[in-house]
């Protein structure tokens, strides 16, 4: 059995087999893994440079996307709490082994003060006391709640045995 082609069927098989490469894409894998420890990095991302093709790591560390481009390129890595990287892929038959070092980044003490009576307050005629740790360890009472009653503004009702009210100045209720 002989077979014949034709011009037109030799210009259709090349059209066919070069529309095949044209879409032909590349399959970019590897695992992320941290430099230090070794353990796998969940939730890395990688994309291609200039692009926003790209992929996350599983928890497994692994990732993998489709590109239409062909080696030479490159890819970045990131992850929070490390450094990002960039990689050049020039081969992808064997899957990417990246190790991501970590970053640290140290900031100054914060010390957050506050107080509930206002500068104002303090400038009025009106005496204010307050008990701080110190001065719950050095009262004479029994309870907190005693020591409580013994400041100013401050009164105690007992409303049956073991169970007593605050009061404080300023508030009609208990």
């Amino acid at each position: 059995m002989k077979f014949y082609f034709t011009k037109r069927s030799i210009i259709f098989l090349l059209f066919l087999f070069s529309a095949f490469g044209i879409f032909a894409q590349s399959v970019v894998k590897g695992k992320i893994i941290d430099g230090t420890t070794g353990e796998v990095l969940v939730g890395a991302t990688i994309v291609l440079k200039g692009t926003t093709i790209g992929a996350q790591s599983d928890y497994d560390g692994l990732f993998e996307f489709k590109t239409d481009k062909n080696p030479p390129f490159t890819v970045s890595i990131s992850f929070v709490g490390f450094e990002s990287k960039d990689l050049e892929v020039t081969n992808l038959k064997t899957p990417l082994s990246i190790k991501l070092g970590e970053q640290a980044r140290v900031i100054d003490v914060v010390e957050i003060k506050g107080q509930r009576i206002s500068d104002k307050q303090k400038a009025g005629p009106l005496t204010v006391e307050s008990m701080d740790r110190l001065a719950i360890k050095q009262t004479a009472s029994v309870s907190f709640y005693e020591g409580l009653g013994a400041l100013k503004g401050v009164d105690m009702t007992t409303a049956s045995i073991g169970f007593t009210i605050i009061n404080t100045r300023g508030f009609n209720s208990t």
